[in-house]
């Protein structure tokens, strides 16, 4: 398994809160009921009563128990499909002291109950939920008494209630079911519950039961902070931050007032204010103004500057209540920019970031959830999920709206990383009833979200579903004879209901209401536009499968590509968990099982096809094995080739208004299970080819070479990570984006001001220097020809070099293009390389590969868990792939040309490993391998 994964950890989730005295003896209490196996789980008709661990769901504690094996294993996601269709039961005896049962107010807090449940405590219902995302504080006060008690919480199958709902609504609310190559369950969007759980095109099926979030008891007088959201702000040109503190309050009393102290000690600042609240007016928001006189460092992405975060503490007394919270902040602006790209409206809006009033290239990738039962999703393997997307220069992602709001680990980790969040609301691929109950459950859901994460500076937009406004446009759900119907839900859903209580709870950031959308052209046109998938407006997602995904001439330019992706298998060794001897086979049922999406492995050779001949050997597990190399190597290729375009269009305007393109997410990051699918870090954490691609083609100084036609080599550099300005057209008002060259400039923005000439100079180096292009011949590591040139970049993308393909050829002697490799390199005027890459002139199907030698030469330690590996080759290879077995880690570099006879990678292991044991398990293979 997984490096950090244990399978059977339950994570119970850090509490933020404290008790703060200031020498009282405070009254309020809370006692917690989650914890490992301190909980019974039953199911009656199976005869099941097991000790249980909370936060958990009955896949996990049956796990823990060895009643089941793995859900992962080969086809058990269809072999315990009853796990699901079955309702299950938690219960558990507590004891109270004294003091907490004669206190007067006794709340049962559940952070999150899934989904559907109800709620016994001592043979009282104290209340019901059907609504995962929700916390529900349920009021115990006399019910709980001193000494033992009892709770209760019994689930409803998610599968029958969300069939028993269909079945009862007045019309039908597409889609019924998913499509049958997901083996999933039907009606999910009929719940309030993680929508990929009754499975995706990417993942199976378990539709999860349990106390997903902790469940404890708060006990108290008069009145105790719930939440507290912080968001700092610049007005007229001075920081304040606004606290909104939300209370749980004892609705006895009339009235409660207290004091909120709020502290922020590294600017040594304290404000103190009297406050009423009561049980109709929970909450209170006081501002905290930051003086002119302190030195405020800015929060920035990845990328673009320091995390710079401030640990922020808010306490409330009242009488002998005292309670407190205590998280960081981070000072930074947001701005979404959808203003005209010219003088002529016909060409469209703009649709950008502006980061602290600079502009900001969202490189990025799309998140699900991390596991299908998120109580095994611990602090370090998001950590480590994260802290891969930064060591690539990713800088944004979009949490997709088919899974859950994420944990405070995840976005603190964001916060820290540097990830800025496109934050999607829980809506996906669906449209969604609309009856009273239902809205009113998600305004509850969507309060509560916002409240929680707005004070996250990761976080830079609200996005009200996935693919919504897209899907009812282009009738994916088959709602063109009754349109009105569903388009009358969809406005009341995202724009009546939900677009109110974003707006008066986070006024800071934008809310668009779908994704893919034409933003503000989609609200003009009655929030579903037209064609919400244009070029001239918003964000796009772009699919198309058995096309030349090497060619850039097939991509779109849009303004912004929030999705966009390429199937690939996971890594060999990660199968190694979940199959079986026979199952390593193109063959093999467990093939199939895996693949979600429709046609999906037939359309994955076909694309590897166009480009590589295929493995012909008759061995079934070479085959095999070739055939997932060979996948990801075309889904790095196709990724890298998507990726650059979008770059490259970043500060260009063609004439028709399509460009300016401003932000690339791929889909998708991280994996869910073992299987062939979009990610680039698959479901063990091992990277695949994709990801050490992304850290080349997100890498803050790209070259990026492409064929323009068949005989037009065309040469941009970009970059992104040094300031640039917004500047138009005197003629046509076309926008372009051009990096900063003039001191006052940076000394205007909000760039700190010791950083000025650093940043100049960084400037410098990153948009001007030379550019060396190298011409190979497969057959030698003797370079046929180089070239030289020098360039000064003018716009944040744009062309430094051009030249026919031809008469490079020719000038090289290179007898066949099919044969022959272009390198490129840049470098400062230091001479040291800022930027490397390298362009076929034919695919590699058309190429006489010699057969190369590849050995690992040497291996050492630079300390316990970096290494050093030296290989050697006796020709020229292309994707030279490393795999060190079940030694777990990453490789500075992998799925690399090796164009000259030796080279050195790196190896960070995950634990302490020697050099003996690594060499022992390293394994190479370039594409002259595959017969």
């Amino acid at each position: 398994m997984f490096w950090f994964h244990v399978s059977l950890l339950i994570a119970t989730g850090i509490s933020q809160w404290m008790l703060k005295t200031n020498n009282l003896v405070s009254s309020y209490e809370r006692v917690p009921l989650d914890g490992q196996l301190n909980w019974m789980l039953s199911e009656a008709s199976a005869g099941v009563n097991i000790p249980a661990s909370v936060p958990g769901s009955m896949y996990t504690a049956l796990l823990e128990k060895n009643l089941i094996q793995d859900p992962l294993y080969r086809d058990n996601d269809n072999k315990y499909a009853w796990l699901g269709n079955s309702d299950w039961t938690y219960n558990r005896n507590f004891t109270v002291s004294k003091s907490v049962a004669e206190s007067s107010k006794v709340l049962l807090v559940c952070e999150g109950l899934d989904t559907v449940a109800s709620v016994v405590v001592n043979g009282k219902a104290v209340g019901d939920t059907d609504n995962m995302f929700v916390r529900h504080a349920f009021d115990v006060t006399g019910i709980v008494k001193e000494g033992d008690n009892s709770i209760v919480v019994g689930f409803r199958s998610a599968v029958l209630e969300a069939q028993e709902r269909d079945q009862k609504s007045s019309y039908e609310i597409p889609p019924n079911c998913p499509p049958p190559v997901q083996q999933g369950q039907c009606h999910v969007n009929q719940l309030r519950k993680e929508q990929c759980s009754f499975s995706w095109d990417w993942g199976p099926s378990f539709p999860t039961q349990g106390i997903w979030k902790p469940i404890y008891l708060n006990a108290f007088s008069t009145a105790v902070v719930q939440r507290v959201s912080a968001i700092p702000k610049k007005v007229s040109g001075q920081w304040q931050v606004d606290v909104d503190v939300i209370f749980d309050v004892n609705e006895g009393l009339t009235e409660v007032k207290g004091q909120v102290q709020v502290d922020v000690p590294a600017l040594n600042l304290t404000l103190v204010q009297d406050v009423t609240v009561s049980s109709s007016q929970s909450r209170a928001k006081v501002v905290l103004k930051v003086p002119l006189a302190r030195d405020v460092l800015l929060w920035w992405p990845n990328g673009y500057g320091l995390q710079n975060l401030y640990q922020m503490s808010v306490t409330f007394t009242s009488g002998s209540d005292v309670s407190s919270r205590s998280f960081k902040v981070g000072f930074r602006t947001v701005e979404l920019i959808q203003d005209p790209v010219s003088s002529d409206s016909k060409k469209g809006l703009t649709f950008y970031f502006r980061i602290n009033g600079l502009p900001v290239f969202l490189k990025g990738s799309n998140w699900i959830p991390a596991d299908n039962f998120q109580e095994r999703i611990t602090r370090d393997r998001l950590s480590y999920l994260l802290q891969s997307t930064a060591t690539v220069g990713i800088n944004s992602m979009r949490v997709w709206g088919g899974g859950v709001y994420e944990s405070e680990d995840f976005y603190e980790l964001c916060d820290e990383f540097g990830i800025m969040v496109w934050q999607d609301l829980m809506f996906s691929v669906a449209l969604y009833p609309t009856y009273d109950g239902f809205l009113q459950s998600v305004a509850t859901e969507i309060r509560q979200q916002v409240q929680r994460l707005k004070h996250h500076p990761s976080i830079i937009l609200w996005a009200g579903n996935n693919e919504n406004e897209k899907g009812l446009r282009q009738n994916w759900f088959k709602t063109q004879n009754n349109f009105t119907l569903y388009y009358n839900d969809y406005v009341k859903l995202y724009v009546t209901t939900i677009k109110p209580i974003v707006n008066a709870e986070d006024d800071s950031r934008e809310y668009l209401l779908s994704s893919p959308s034409n933003g503000k052209e989609s609200e003009k046109e009655g929030y579903v536009a037209k064609e919400p998938w244009s070029e001239l407006y918003g964000d796009i997602h772009f699919y198309e499968n058995v096309v030349d995904q090497w060619n850039p001439a097939v991509f779109r330019v849009p303004r912004m590509a929030s999705e966009y992706g390429i199937q690939g298998w996971c890594n060999n060794e990660s199968l190694a968990s979940v199959f079986a001897p026979e199952d390593y086979s193109m063959d093999a049922p467990m093939i199939g099982h895996r693949q979600h999406h429709y046609n999906g492995n037939a359309e994955m050779a076909a694309e590897v096809a166009l480009h590589i001949d295929l493995s012909t050997s008759s061995d079934p597990v070479v085959k095999f094995t070739d055939y997932i190399y060979l996948t990801q190597i075309n889904q790095a290729m196709s990724m890298r080739t998507q990726s650059e375009h979008y770059r490259r269009f970043q500060s260009r305007l063609l004439s028709d208004g399509r460009g300016l393109t401003m932000g690339a997410l791929y889909w998708q990051l991280n994996d869910i299970w073992q299987a062939p699918t979009w990610a680039s870090i698959d479901y063990e954490g091992r990277w695949k080819m994709l990801h050490y691609y992304a850290q080349h083609f997100f890498q803050p100084t790209l070259v990026s070479p492409y064929l323009q036609d068949n005989n037009t080599l065309n040469v941009f550099m970009a970059v992104d990570g040094v300031p640039s300005l917004e500047r138009r057209d005197n003629l046509t008002g076309e926008l372009r984006f051009e990096p900063m060259s003039d001191i006052d400039d940076i000394k205007k923005s909000s760039i700190h001001a010791q950083d000025v000439s650093d940043t100049l100079a960084a400037i410098n180096k990153a948009t001007s220097g030379r550019l060396t292009v190298t011409m190979y011949n497969y057959a030698s590591f003797t370079p046929l020809k180089s070239w030289n040139v020098d360039y000064s970049m003018n716009t944040t993308a744009d062309s430094v070099y051009t030249a026919s393909v031809s008469q490079l050829v020719s000038e090289a002697n290179c007898v066949s293009r099919d044969n022959c490799f272009l390198h490129f390199s840049t470098a400062d005027k230091s001479n040291a390389v800022t930027s490397t890459s390298w362009l076929f002139l034919s695919y590699p199907k058309y190429s006489n590969l010699p057969r190369a030698q590849i050995k690992v030469v040497a291996v050492r330690n630079i300390s316990p868990r970096v290494l050093e590996v030296d290989i050697s080759s006796d020709a020229f290879a292309l994707y030279v792939w490393l795999s060190a077995g079940d030694v777990l880690g990453r490789f500075s570099d992998n799925g690399f040309h090796l164009h000259t006879p030796t080279a050195t990678v790196k190896f960070y292991a995950a634990d302490d490993v020697t050099a003996a044991k690594l060499q022992g398990n390293l394994k190479v293979k370039s594409l002259s391998d595959v017969q």
